[in-house]
């Protein structure tokens, strides 16, 4: 299994188990604090996909980056007043 694929299914199994703990909160809990402690869990889970989503974003960029080459970009270096 690649890196991208492992992420990709660890992010599926955080939406799932994010979605359990949501349903749960849905039907109700018997207090306030498995209330707060359920919104506690889905609000890491949000963290953990963010995380997630930000090394996939960066190994997208990464990869879209070697695609071009050193002359891609050309950068005029001139002094003030050089033209």
């Amino acid at each position: 299994m690649t890196k991208k694929e492992t992420l990709l299914y660890l992010s599926s199994l955080v939406k799932e188990r994010r979605n359990e703990v949501v349903e749960g909160m849905a039907r109700g809990t018997d207090s306030f604090e498995a209330y707060q402690h359920a919104c506690g869990q889905a609000r890491g889970f949000d963290i953990v996909q963010m995380i997630i989503s930000e090394i996939i974003q960066a190994d997208k960029q990464k990869e879209n980056n070697f695609d071009s080459s050193p002359t891609d970009t050309v950068i005029s270096i001139n002094k003030k007043g050089d033209k």
